[in-house]
Order: structure tokens, then C-alpha cells, then sequence
């Protein structure tokens, strides 16, 4: 019986993580052919393909191709484990890929991941804005910062709570003077209804009797920019507006509840003692990027 050769194992990993023969080939400081070989390798030992090229021309893992992931993964700790053992100092290399909604990112993730990557400076991290929840199971990603409860993946992926955000409402300074009447209600469009943020908007509406504006917002960072440029009001996290000397803080509605949302970090179970993987976790949850109450 041949071995699989750990070198091609480290490839495919490559191409998972990255998503593209050139991204593995960097990563592992190999050609693009190197790496194209060693596959074709690998999948005349599987006897099936273990990769295929989505509709966006993005190389995905088959089933076949996950299940060897999740295998060489676990020799990759392994390894990992070994090293720590000899005592070695061990520079982090590789991608962390790591995903979040772009206000997340934008707001939260962006003014702070100097300190992260200044510790580990051999370390790559692809932050991938998307309001769509990409997946762990299928790789697709390392690290998912959400809002509210997690519901992916079941007993496979690890939930940590991250902290909270809490939401006021705000109006631009350069507008404050309007009338109210004048400063119509950020709403949502109905596919984006089910955001809590969205219900928020829709009762500062209705129990302030104002308008809402003919332009409807789909995400956070929309509802910021319009804020901002336009004579209107609208539902926004308390310490990014309240931060930005170009909004004012407007009074909370009678009867209004505290505004807020949890905040969750998202992993998959089998990434738990991949060192990079492991790095990155542990300064998002010590570098309290969110409100901890």
C-alpha cells in the first residue's frame, strides 16, 4: 500500500485555504505547477477528484476532498503538538481566514488587526466582508464573527460569545437643525426585515410620528454613510456614532428596551489546535473589541 506523501496532504490544504492553485502556491512558497502536480498526485492515490472549480472560478473541496482535509488537519496539529514538545519557537505561517458582515469588519475588526498581525508577522489574515453566512463545514472559511445566536453547523462548529453591541439613534450634525419632519427614518428593504435593527427603526418611526425615507437599507454600513450625507435619522451601534463627531446621539424613545445584539465567534471543531487558528481566537477574544456587560 503507497502513503500519502505529507507534502501533497499540505498542498491540498493549501488550495482549501486559499481557494486557488497560485494562493497555495504562495502560501507554501512553491510554483503554481508544483502545486497543480502534487495534486493530480494526490488524486491518483484518492481514485477520485477532491477538487472542483465553483461558477466564480474558486477551487472547492469534493466530498472526498473534505473528508482528506479534515484528516490532514488533524496530522497538521499533530505536528503542531510535536513541535511544542521539542521546545521549539515556532513563527506562525499561513492564512486565517476570517469573515464577518462589512460593518463588523469595517468598524470592529479593521482599527484593531494592526496589533494581531504585528505579533505574528508571518501570518496572513484574509478578512472577507459578506453579509452571506459562508460556511466552516464547508471550509469555505476559518473564523465567522456573527450576530446573534449561532445556528450553523451543529455539534461541528465551536461557539465563544465575543461580547455585545448596543444600538442608539443618531442624526448628522451638519443636519440637526432640520426639522424632524425633514429627517425621515432609515428603514429597511422587507428582504432585510428580520434584522433586529430593522424593527428598531420601524418603532422610532411609528411612536415618533416621523417619516420614513424613500431609500431603504439592506446592512449597517449603508445605514452609516447615508446618516452621514443625508438630512436623516437612523438606528446605529452606540459606540461607533457616538465616536463620530460628525453624528449627535438623539434621546431614546419612551418605552423603548435597550437596544442590542450579541456578538459570537464561530469556529470548526476539528480546526481547534491548528497554531494560527488558535492564535487568531485567542486575540479576538482577549482584545475585547466588543462591549462585555
Amino acid at each position: 500500500m503507497q502513503h500519502l506523501p505529507w507534502n501533497d496532504l499540505r498542498v491540498l490544504l493549501g488550495v482549501s485555504r486559499t481557494q486557488s492553485l497560485s494562493g497555495a502556491a504562495a502560501l507554501l512558497g512553491v510554483n503554481a505547477t508544483t502545486v497543480s502536480r502534487r495534486l493530480k498526485v494526490l488524486e491518483g492515490l484518492a481514485g477520485s477528484p477532491l477538487l472542483i472549480r465553483d461558477q466564480s472560478g474558486k477551487l472547492r473541496l469534493t466530498q472526498h476532498g473534505l473528508a482528506l482535509a479534515e484528516q490532514a488537519e488533524g496530522m497538521e496539529r499533530h505536528a503542531n503538538l510535536a513541535e511544542a514538545v521539542l521546545g521549539r519557537d515556532k513563527i506562525l505561517h499561513g492564512t486565517v481566514r476570517l469573515t464577518a458582515v462589512p460593518f463588523l469588519l469595517n468598524r470592529f475588526i479593521i482599527p484593531h488587526i494592526h496589533s494581531f498581525s504585528a505579533a505574528n508577522p508571518a501570518l496572513q489574515v484574509s478578512l472577507i466582508p459578506d453579509n452571506r453566512n459562508l460556511s466552516l463545514t464547508r471550509r469555505e472559511v476559518d473564523l465567522a464573527i456573527r450576530f446573534g445566536e449561532p445556528q450553523e453547523g451543529g455539534d461541528a462548529v465551536l461557539t465563544q460569545k465575543l461580547g455585545r453591541i448596543v444600538f442608539a439613534a443618531f442624526t448628522a450634525k451638519a443636519f440637526y437643525e432640520v426639522p424632524d419632519i425633514d429627517r425621515p427614518w432609515l428603514t429597511y428593504d422587507p428582504v432585510a426585515a428580520h434584522l433586529p435593527q430593522a424593527g428598531w427603526t420601524e418603532k422610532y418611526a411609528k411612536d415618533s410620528g416621523g417619516k420614513t425615507a424613500g431609500v431603504l437599507m439592506h446592512d449597517l454600513e449603508a445605514a452609516y454613510q447615508t446618516v452621514l450625507h443625508t438630512p436623516s435619522r437612523a438606528v446605529l451601534p452606540d459606540v461607533i456614532g457616538s465616536k463620530d463627531e460628525r453624528l449627535v446621539r438623539l434621546g431614546d424613545q419612551d418605552g423603548q428596551h435597550e437596544m442590542h445584539r450579541n456578538v459570537w465567534l464561530l469556529r470548526h471543531r476539528d480546526m481547534r489546535g491548528v497554531d494560527r487558528i488558535d492564535a487568531a481566537t485567542a486575540w479576538l477574544t482577549k482584545a475585547e473589541l466588543f462591549d462585555q456587560a
